[in-house]
């Protein structure tokens, strides 16, 4: 066992500074199966974006509005998102796109997360891990990021 005492630093280590995530990955495992059916779900309610009061926006264009998210992962998480529902990236016109991250970037300057860095996540169908069907995007900063969040 003290021979290996090296792989176990290193394991611990892992853990520590959130490269193994068995909890979340079980989590994944388990709610892969049931992906589908929360996408069905998700496409038979109205969208949750559509009932947001427009004082809770922090940001608006033509097409799209941003809000900060309600659980933040990290000092600045705001999400943006077009004001028609697309269900995902896929059917959305590329103007839309386009338009949304510019609206985007103009908030990542104006919270001061630009020269430090910042991540943008759009995820899509359920190997995705898509749940909210109406497209969004994840504007994520002001801490360091790591491979998985």
């Amino acid at each position: 066992m003290l021979k290996n005492w090296k792989i176990w630093i290193v394991v611990l280590a892992a853990f520590g500074i959130g490269q193994l995530d068995p909890i979340g990955e079980a989590y994944w495992k388990l709610a892969e199966w049931k992906l589908p059916q929360i996408k069905a779900e998700s496409l038979s309610k109205p969208s949750p974006f559509e009932g947001i009061p427009h004082e809770k926006w922090i940001g608006e264009s033509e097409h799209a509005f941003a809000v900060n998210d309600i659980h933040p992962v990290a000092p600045v998480h705001f999400l943006v998102i077009p004001k028609h529902r697309y269900t995902s990236i896929l059917e959305t016109p590329p103007e839309v796109v386009s338009e949304m991250v510019q609206l985007g970037l103009k908030l990542a300057r104006e919270r001061g997360i630009t020269d430090s860095g910042f991540r943008i996540v759009i995820n899509t169908n359920p190997q995705g891990s898509q749940t909210v069907y109406h497209l969004h995007m994840h504007f994520i900063g002001g801490r360091q990021m790591r491979d998985k969040g």
